[in-house]
């Protein structure tokens, strides 16, 4: 009897140890972070970011992010505000270029947007991975960082259709504003005795602030930008290109403009070079920057807002989202970005001088831009958001005469008075 009673409690005492052995092996629960992106339409390369971030879930299955997919900037925007009013910081917010904008402010100034930099200080990959035009314009005079990019911004110019310009006897791309407007003079010309209804330009709003920053700013002056009577003379060296287009409104954008490119009726298309991969292969299309009073090369390499993490004070969370931003900024990642999106990456591992043959168009531009002598911000990082908005909405307005340029020029500057007295 008494042997039963020592196998019985035998047996239970290695049942007991199984128990608590599995317990002991038992995963711990993964960290939850939130991130928003304005990555959320149908395009190729919003369904290849999208992709790209549900990687980093496969990779690090201790961490599981809840992603908030937005179709556009300003949906993406509104929502952030709409979850900071209700205590909602997200953990990972993708700013994705936009201008700045007071709801950036208002994370930084209430301390809700984590310091990246002591991340950066003990983690030289981490570091080198980081682009340094992000690090020189976006670390504040304290020292912290609150914002990092995965992608460049390389602008400053505009593609046109290389086939459209010879046929209307264009032989050379122009390097001044007044041999620019000659072009559109000719290309409009050779249009109406061919009845062939191809425009010299459709700039969109956009195109037209990179026009007015470009003339602006080609002496590197921030005075000159902040000067109400300059920026008036800039509206009518632009009132004198946009006689070369048909009048639209606001709601045409750079899609519009691509579109209309595609199908071969517009000579000249303002983008970036990321708008490489948005001309269709039926296109010769070619980048060229936009032309200065001197003659001089100017282009734009900026590294715009990116990503900010949320400082939530739990530390879990906090080292999810750096590690989140560390997968964004590998060379595994940035190939893919690159590759998949034709975004030029932050990481400088990625050298784009092997791509020359696959991607001709995007080596083409970007290496133009690169190479320009000098070079200034893109209007992301020079206007606010609000500024953006008003001009992006009422530029065509002035160029039609339906607002006076006093009147335009007057608003703008308000808005510069009331942000700088924030």
């Amino acid at each position: 009897m008494k042997r039963k009673i020592r196998g019985l409690f035998f047996s239970i005492g290695i049942a007991g140890s199984l128990i608590l052995g599995g317990c002991g092996k038992e995963e711990k629960e993964p960290v939850t972070i939130t991130m928003i992106h304005a990555w959320g339409g149908t395009g190729e390369d919003h369904v290849a970011m999208r992709d790209i971030y549900d990687g980093f879930q496969k990779e690090n299955p201790d961490i599981e992010v809840q992603l908030i997919s937005m179709p556009g900037r300003k949906e993406m925007l509104r929502k952030v505000e709409d979850m900071i009013m209700v205590g909602d910081m997200p953990d990972v917010i993708t700013f994705s270029g936009m201008g700045q904008n007071t709801t950036y402010d208002f994370i930084v100034e209430n301390d809700m947007a984590l310091d990246i930099m002591p991340y950066v200080k003990k983690d030289e990959e981490f570091a080198s991975n980081i682009s340094q035009t992000n690090l020189n314009y976006w670390t504040t005079e304290e020292g912290e960082l609150f914002t990092v990019s995965d992608v460049l911004s390389l602008s400053g110019g505009y593609w046109y259709n290389e086939d459209i310009l010879h046929a209307a006897g264009v032989r050379e791309i122009p390097r001044t504003w007044d041999a620019f407007r000659g072009m559109c003079y000719k290309i409009w010309k050779w249009s109406e005795r061919e009845k062939n209804e191809i425009a010299s330009l459709q700039t969109s709003p956009e195109g037209y602030l990179y026009f007015m920053d470009h003339m602006l700013l080609e002496e590197g002056t921030e005075k000159d930008r902040n000067d109400i009577g300059t920026i008036s003379e800039v509206l009518k060296r632009l009132q004198e290109i946009y006689v070369y287009s048909t009048s639209e409104n606001a709601e045409y954008s750079y899609l519009d403009e691509t579109r209309l490119f595609n199908e071969g009726k517009l000579a000249i298309y303002v983008n970036g070079v990321w708008g490489a991969s948005l001309i269709s292969e039926n296109i010769n299309a070619k980048y060229a920057l936009l032309p200065t009073t001197s003659g001089k090369n100017l282009s734009c390499e900026s590294a715009c807002f990116g990503y900010v993490l949320g400082k939530s004070g739990n530390e879990q969370k906090e080292e999810a989202s750096i590690r989140f931003l560390k997968y964004m900024l590998s060379k595994k990642v940035q190939t893919r970005i690159l590759e998949e999106t034709e975004q030029i990456p932050a990481n400088k591992q990625v050298v784009l001088d092997s791509y020359e043959k696959e991607m001709p168009r995007l080596f083409q531009a970007a290496s133009l831009v690169l190479s320009a002598e000098d070079k200034i911000e893109v209007p992301d990082n020079l206007w606010t958001y609000e500024q953006k908005a008003y001009f992006t909405e009422n530029i065509f307005r002035e160029l039609t005469g339906k607002i006076s340029p006093e009147a335009f020029t007057r608003q703008l500057g308000e808005m510069k008075i009331d942000k700088q007295g924030k």
